[in-house]
């Protein structure tokens, strides 16, 4: 994340800013779900770039996610059922070069927690509005080869999460490798590592998935998997 921002602030100034093909697509709209033995999500949202998505300059990242977990409670000795309902618009900035792409997103953020039953020793419960920084990048220094980091951080908890993968394309549709990532949400903290395939281009849609193995903080472990859509208009 440091990296992405650092870069960022040597690249980008609005002078730098391109001005869209005719046709060009400046709308992302993406969603998808995380699943594991302990909890289920749904996201989703959309980017738009006025310049163009291929194309260097301001964007507005908006994204929503809600679902559902469990953790132990260390003060009531039993298991805490959770929902969460979240919502950021992050203006941004992009830097898109042909075989690099950063993004970095900063903006207000809420979040919204429900426990049940109620847990005193939990920091995070109610309606709660903070600032949330995000940041994405995809590497690709070959045809046949990518590396991706992405993650973000709000103020809220603080909680936050971080990704990296590894990729190598086949049949010359998509990239399959390694991932691992990170999650964390007042005193939760989660580790995954798996396999994903990315960039599976379907008609105007492009589907990436995860899985894999999940280790938390509570001593748990179990499968996780992911699958997430977008396309551009």
């Amino acid at each position: 994340m440091a990296v992405a921002v650092a870069s960022m602030l040597l690249w980008a100034s609005p002078s730098r800013a391109e001005s869209p093909a005719p046709g060009s697509p400046t709308v992302l709209l993406f969603g998808g779900t995380d699943l594991w033995r302990y909890g289920d999500f749904l996201f989703g949202g959309a980017l738009w770039a006025p310049a163009g998505l291929d194309n260097t300059g301001f964007a507005l990242k908006v994204l929503l996610n809600g679902g559902r977990y469990t953790y132990n409670s260390s003060d009531l000795h039993t298991a805490v059922d959770g929902t969460l309902a979240s919502g950021a618009a992050l203006p941004g900035w992009r830097l898109v070069r042909a075989n690099f792409t950063v993004s970095v997103f900063v903006g207000p953020a809420v979040q919204d927690y429900r426990l049940s039953p109620y847990d005193p020793g939990s920091r995070l419960h109610g309606l709660y509005v903070g600032g949330q920084l995000a940041t994405e990048v995809w590497y690709q220094p070959t045809a046949t080869t990518m590396a991706a980091v992405n993650g973000s951080i709000a103020s809220i908890g603080p909680t936050g999460y971080v990704r990296g993968a590894l990729g190598y394309r086949i049949f010359d549709a998509l990239f399959i490798g390694p991932e691992a990532a990170a999650l964390w949400c007042n005193n939760f903290q989660q580790l995954q590592a798996g396999l994903h395939v990315t960039a599976l281009r379907l008609g105007i849609t492009e589907w990436s998935t995860g899985g894999g193995l999940a280790v938390d903080s509570d001593k748990r472990s179990g499968p996780y998997v992911r699958l997430g859509v977008s396309a551009r208009f």
